[in-house]
């Protein structure tokens, strides 16, 4: 997805279509925060590892989550 929403951007700047650049840019975010938040997610299951109630409580967790 990530790269998808690169290209974008990269022929927007290409066509010098500045308001889809500034639109695009909203997207760009998003995947940056998307990212960092599934990254957490990888470090705590490594952290955990076999530990069966640190997988509940992150099932917990991520059950709370809001879409």
């Amino acid at each position: 997805m990530t790269a998808l929403i690169n290209n974008l951007v990269a022929i927007a700047r290409e066509e010098k279509d500045y308001a889809t650049e500034s639109m695009l840019k909203w997207f760009v975010d998003e995947q940056v925060e998307e990212e960092e938040t599934v990254t957490g997610y990888i470090d705590a299951l490594k952290m955990i590892g076999d530990n069966g109630f640190g997988i509940y409580t992150l099932d917990k967790e991520l059950q709370g989550r809001s879409a």
